[in-house]
């Protein structure tokens, strides 16, 4: 499972990794945009945990 975890406490989690970086590209957005223009899905990838599922 994939996993990437917010400061905020949300959590993107998905066997795609692909999955996770829209999910997460998209909570960005709305719950922190002043960060959208930094944040593309290659950091996002770079955030990702492989974890249990």
């Amino acid at each position: 499972m994939n996993q990437v975890m917010c400061e905020c406490g949300f959590a993107a989690r998905a066997t795609q990794e692909d999955q996770v970086v829209t999910d997460v590209l998209a909570h960005v957005r709305a719950d922190h945009p002043d960060l959208a223009g930094d944040v593309t899905p290659d950091v996002v990838r770079g955030w990702i945990e492989v974890v249990p599922d």
